[in-house]
């Protein structure tokens, strides 16, 4: 088999499960995400278009995770079916080495880095800041026809808005109860039977213009209530006071573009400011981009290990989960102790690297020297045994 032959075929049997992977991966991690934009859609009134938008800015946060984790389950399908087969045995036996098997893939690895290293370093954080700002130009444009009925709304600081019933198309409201907290000196009970719903961009207030009602005011330090009757009264509300606090928050590590990051780790540093939270962010996004080649170099290395060619798709699926998890409960371990301080960032970010990469490397010579590790059989017994179990609570769950 020549090489070019060689590679063109390994691709073909990775390229197929990486896209269904990508598509499973993906979609179990959007599923809370895509319940909330549903919930926006349904009970906030926002357009659809609008929602679209946000799950296109949702989307680079989690592929930055989920094509990794898809290149892994790719070399697993796709080179277990070929063990499964026992054309990976018969590729040993016309003189392939695990080498030869690794350098094809390893092109497909640089593909998915580069891939990988521009979601972490550019677009995830450009996407972080757009979605900030959609939120509050969502917050802002349908703060007015928001108000619930039959419930106490306490969007506005320091203000209860009581609706009886909203009549369509949401600008007229009828048995309005408004509790007004905003002076600490006094407070003001407002009751209205009718309300307008109006607002203003320019000004940028949100008005009720409520009729035939009573305002009910009370001192903080004095007992009883002074009321007062009216026809008309109009009660403003500043939008600000709801949306500056996600307007005015500063941009975060995860926002910052990467000249951005640079530049406040390099100020602070300056000023003799701790960095810890920009400096783990910025080791994270460059060791998110070498996550690819180590995932790859294990991927084919349990699969060219001995004993492997009895694997089947379900042992590529629980195997994949596996050292998903170890992968990310090292990265959690490590962002843990590179946030209290107790491990510098470079260590702690590249912690998972090193591990993985480390057994990895072992396997791999284990392959390449068709040495069988000591605990593969009884690895591969209770997976069987795993699979098997699962298989006949699918068929029978009451055994």
């Amino acid at each position: 088999m020549g090489h070019k032959t060689l590679t063109r075929y390994l691709i073909s049997e990775v390229l197929p499960p990486f896209f269904l992977g990508l598509l499973v991966f993906t979609f179990i991690l959007l599923i809370a995400r895509i319940l909330k934009l549903i919930e926006l859609v349904i009970t906030r009134g926002v357009p659809l278009i609008q929602t679209a938008k946000l799950f296109s800015l949702i989307l680079p946060t989690f592929l930055e995770l989920t094509v990794p984790m898809a290149f892994l389950l790719a070399i697993l399908l796709g080179l277990g079916r070929l063990s499964s087969d026992q054309e990976l045995l018969a590729m040993k036996a016309s003189g392939i080495s695990p080498t030869q098997i690794l350098w094809p893939l390893s092109i497909v690895a640089v593909i998915i880095a580069i891939i990988t290293w521009l979601l972490t370093m550019f677009a995830r954080p450009a996407a972080n800041t757009a979605i900030k700002k959609e939120l509050y130009n969502i917050a802002k444009s349908r703060v007015g026809t928001a108000l619930k009925e039959k419930v106490f709304n306490d969007d506005f600081p320091n203000i209860l808005i009581y609706v009886e019933e909203i009549i369509p198309p949401g600008s007229t409201a009828q048995g309005v109860l408004i509790v007004d907290k905003r002076n600490r000196v006094r407070e003001a009970i407002i009751l209205g039977k009718v309300a307008l719903i109006t607002t203003d961009e320019e000004t940028n207030t949100l008005g009720l213009k409520l009729f035939d009602g009573s305002i009910y005011e009370r001192e903080r330090n004095r007992p009883g209530f002074s009321q007062t009757r009216f026809n008309i009264y109009d009660f403003k509300l500043d939008l600000d006071e709801l949306i500056s606090p996600v307007k005015r928050k500063e941009a975060g590590p995860k926002e910052m573009s990467l000249r951005h990051l640079l530049r406040i780790i390099r100020e602070k540093g300056a000023q003799g400011a701790k960095t810890i939270p920009e400096r783990m962010e910025l080791h994270q996004r460059i060791s998110f981009g070498f996550v690819p080649f180590v995932f790859c170099l294990l991927g084919i290395s349990l699969t060219l290990l001995p004993r492997s060619s009895r694997a089947n798709r379900s042992w590529g699926f629980m195997l994949c989960f596996f050292w998903l998890l170890t992968y990310y409960a090292f990265l959690s371990l490590g962002k843990a102790l590179g946030d209290k301080g107790v491990l510098h960032p470079i260590p702690a970010l590249w912690l998972p690297n090193i591990v993985v990469g480390g057994v990895a490397v072992h396997f791999f010579r284990k392959a390449c020297r068709e040495s069988p590790l000591r605990f593969q059989a009884g690895l591969e017994t209770a997976l069987a045994l795993t699979s098997q179990y699962f298989i006949r609570f699918k068929r029978n769950p009451k055994d």
